[in-house]
């Protein structure tokens, strides 16, 4: 029997054929291999721990408000945690003090409460001022520290069912920190007088208490 031997073409030919074919093996291998990766790191849902998420990509939150973002425990340099808002609007009396009103609560640890005062003696002339006061009413010592444009910082400790109380004279910001056994909040918010030196001045407070947590 004659034996066929291929032309030089032809031999060209198959053996391009055989590593195409086995190219495209070996990529077919590799993607199945790294499917679901993000170059070639495991993606891990938001919810997942730091723990978890180390060395990995993480997916944004699906839904809720942070719905598109990536959650901030994955983010250094960042306070994260729940957070509360409060506002109070109030009428300055001619001459008197108000009465003071909680505006807002931190959970295990106090309350803050406003008050606005005409410190305008002259009848009929208002001038605004609001003071502000945190209750401890836990059980335990709070570390405290305070700071507003102006005024002398404080750092302080505030023994159970005690009181600090600072007042604000004009428009201006404020900003407390507390903390107890490792539980954290800042406080931040704004005082502001309308109407100084007219027979209708008022407050307004407002601002927010976030608690800032540490999820690993």
């Amino acid at each position: 029997m004659q034996r066929l031997i291929p032309s030089p073409s032809m031999a060209v030919a198959l053996l391009a054929l055989v590593l195409a074919t086995t190219g495209t093996a070996v990529a077919a291998v590799n993607y199945a291999q790294n499917a679901g990766k993000v170059d070639g790191k495991d993606a891990v849902a938001s919810s997942a721990t730091r723990a978890q998420a180390a060395g990995n990509v993480v997916a944004t939150a699906s839904k809720g408000d942070a719905k598109g973002t990536i959650p901030g425990k994955f983010v250094n340099d960042v306070m994260r945690g729940g957070a509360d808002s409060f506002a109070r609007p109030a009428v300055v009396n001619d001459n008197a003090n108000d009465v003071a009103t909680a505006i807002g609560s931190i959970p295990g640890l106090g309350t803050l409460s406003a008050s606005c005062f005409d410190q305008n003696k002259n009848a009929g002339v208002e001038d605004p001022a609001t003071t502000l006061t945190f209750a401890n009413v836990s059980a335990g010592v709070i570390n405290l520290s305070r700071e507003v444009p102006g005024q002398a910082p404080l750092i302080a400790t505030l023994a159970p069912n005690t009181t600090s109380t600072f007042t604000i004279g004009g428009s201006n910001t404020f900003r407390l920190h507390l903390e107890l056994n490792g539980i954290n909040y800042v406080l931040e918010g704004v005082v502001r007088q309308d109407g100084r030196n007219t027979p209708d001045a008022r407050c307004l407070v407002y601002g927010y208490a976030l608690r800032i947590s540490d999820t690993r």
